[in-house]
């Protein structure tokens, strides 16, 4: 899904303009409660926060786009809560206890089904009619009122009241009646005395609660003003804590954990939530290290628009995808984490990143036509300079082959530093060793470079010269005066105190002027030497 832009100076990767939530999940093993939940998060993600298609007949509709989000997360909540709202239906000691089990999951035909066999045929035409209409609301709560001002309602058993209750729209709190003995009546919560957990808890609010041209936001903000106020004992705890599984580590903060189904509602409610808090990776995963969830959300949320970073949330951003790569990197995948380094904000702290990461693991990028490689120009769109000055520092520090260095050194275009290389150890060996093949190969990636190198005149230029000198030996050619001249004033500069010029460097020049004084002294006594090299 991930575009890379290479058209700066610094490779960058974002997620295309138009991407869906739903399209991040990739379920490998449906038996995990870990990937279960992940693909909730995903699917919740989508709900809120992806584009919705709005078919023509209905983008004049007044407030279209929130009327078909707040459908959508209804059909979404109910398959979230079904499997536990048949589980209540099943344990219900009455129908009455079963019809509210039925409602937690929005099944309001069970419900009717299940005061029918009660024969409260009465009750079953209210419930028909739950959440239809604001008009019911108020009349029932009106009905209530009457009911508790005339003291009738102590003679309805708990699940009846709350059935009427929820007929208002009121889904935390059956208030009691402290009067007479025979009158008195408890209060209590209602998800609490019936055993529901938070996501029933808030279906509660969002099918029931909240007026009907309320959006997801106005069930949001009531469940978590419920919840803050301890009206609410369902807290939306992270799912592992919910189903009992234990952590990887010793959590003493695990009481505050938040599912982060809950989070992301919070993130489409509330323009001030702490985006690192909601999507830290203790809310979600079973090790504070496992960073990856967290780091896809973070990148798809704001690539989505759903999250605006100020400056210092880009910074925090930035922290993440690090401590991904990281986690990548000690998992083994230096690969992968090349790919999510290239997702760090500033191209500067981005560049120096990928390029000390890659230094790290030279020794695993490869041949230029192994697959890593072709990973890392075709895919990142690294430039090939990255790679190959990585390479150098691995043959440098670790195979200590200076002739490899050398090789990496112009394949990146750091001419000044293979000639460096070149001229102080690569070059010299090969003179006391006589390995002027190598010589010449090297040489060679110095061709049309030379007037960009700050020492040519000292190094490359000297030993070129002397293989040119050898060659017209060897073939018994006029030996050129100038290429002569130039041997003669640049040999003794090369070994000056002030180069701090290496053993093996004295040797080689040694040896280079050695050969160049055998054939002036040749020359001369043949008379060849012209006047200004008898100078020199």
């Amino acid at each position: 899904m991930t575009i890379v832009d290479n058209s700066g100076d610094v490779p960058f990767a974002s997620l295309p303009e138009h991407f869906s939530f739903a399209d991040f999940f990739d379920q490998t093993n449906p038996r995990d409660p870990a990937a279960a939940h992940e693909k909730l998060v995903w699917q919740l993600a989508s709900v809120l926060f992806d584009q919705l298609t709005i078919p023509v007949e209905l983008q004049q509709v007044d407030k279209v786009e929130e009327r078909l989000r707040m459908d959508n997360l209804s059909t979404f909540w109910q398959k979230l809560v079904d499997d536990a709202c048949s589980k209540h239906i099943a344990m219900g000691r009455d129908s009455e206890e079963k019809a509210i089990a039925a409602l937690s999951g929005h099944r309001i035909p069970d419900a009717c089904a299940h005061l029918l066999d009660s024969r409260d045929y009465h009750l079953a035409t209210l419930v028909a009619l739950i959440g239809t209409k604001d008009s019911i609301k108020k009349d029932m709560r009106e009905q209530l009122n009457e009911w508790q001002n005339s003291q009738m309602l102590s003679e309805f058993s708990q699940p009846i009241r709350t059935i009427y209750e929820l007929l208002a729209g009121n889904v935390c709190i059956c208030d009691g009646f402290k009067g007479q003995p025979e009158d008195r009546m408890d209060s209590f919560i209602i998800s609490k005395r019936f055993g529901l957990d938070w996501r029933q808890a808030f279906g509660l609010r969002l099918w029931y609660g909240i007026m009907s041209g309320d959006t997801i936001q106005s069930a949001v903000e009531k469940f978590a003003e419920d919840v803050a106020q301890d009206k609410e004992t369902s807290r939306p705890v992270a799912w592992y804590i919910e189903q009992k599984i234990p952590t990887l580590w010793n959590d003493k903060a695990i009481d505050d954990r938040e599912d982060l189904l809950w989070g992301l509602l919070k993130l489409s409610t509330f323009g001030d939530s702490n985006v690192e808090e909601v999507l830290r990776p203790e809310n979600s995963q079973l090790s504070p290290l496992d960073i990856r969830l967290s780091w896809q959300l973070s990148q798809a949320l704001t690539a989505n628009g759903a999250v605006r970073h100020t400056l210092d949330d880009e910074d925090k951003a930035d922290r993440t995808t690090l401590a991904f790569a990281a986690q990548l990197t000690n998992e083994g995948s230096w690969l992968d984490a090349v790919f999510v380094l290239l997702h760090l904000s500033a191209d500067e702290v981005r560049a120096k990143c990928i390029q000390d990461h890659l230094a790290h693991h030279a020794d695993k990028i490869g041949s230029e036509d192994s697959q890593s490689f072709h990973t890392l120009i075709n895919t990142f769109k690294l430039p090939a300079s990255w790679i190959w000055e990585a390479k150098a520092l691995y043959m440098r520090s670790v195979e200590k082959n200076s002739r490899g260095e050398v090789e990496c050194l112009i394949r990146a275009g750091a001419f000044n530093e293979a000639h460096r290389t070149f001229s102080k150890e690569v070059a010299p060996t090969a003179v006391v060793e006589l390995d002027y093949d190598t010589l010449r190969t090297l040489l060679s990636g110095f061709h049309d470079r030379e007037t960009t190198i700050s020492e040519w005149h000292l190094g490359g230029e000297i030993y070129q010269d002397f293989l040119e000198l050898l060659d017209s030996e060897k073939k018994a050619r006029p030996v050129d005066n100038a290429l002569l001249a130039r041997l003669l004033a640049g040999l003794p500069a090369v070994v000056e105190e002030s180069r701090h010029p290496a053993f093996m460097e004295r040797v080689a020049i040694e040896t280079i002027s050695g050969v160049v004084a055998k054939t002036v002294i040749a020359l001369g006594k043949k008379g060849e030497v012209g006047l200004s090299l008898k100078t020199c």
